[in-house]
């Protein structure tokens, strides 16, 4: 089982998906969270919406980020 995140960092939002791949192709989606970013820093936005998605989807650990 492979946990999988996708982070899409835009001009006004940052969404961050968190998925599950099993050794038959089988994908699940665990969690997704979009934040806005409002006049603050990127780079705390992105900590925060990450934090938030792995909470969302109950894990702890991620192997593969894209």
């Amino acid at each position: 089982m492979i946990i999988t995140a996708g982070i899409d960092v835009g001009s006004g939002a940052v969404k961050v998906t968190v998925m599950r791949s099993d050794a038959a192709g089988n994908e699940t989606l665990l969690g997704q969270v979009s934040t806005r970013i409002r006049r603050r820093e990127i780079a705390r936005v992105v900590d925060e919406t990450f934090d938030a998605a792995a909470a969302a989807a109950g894990v702890d650990e991620i192997h593969y980020m894209g």
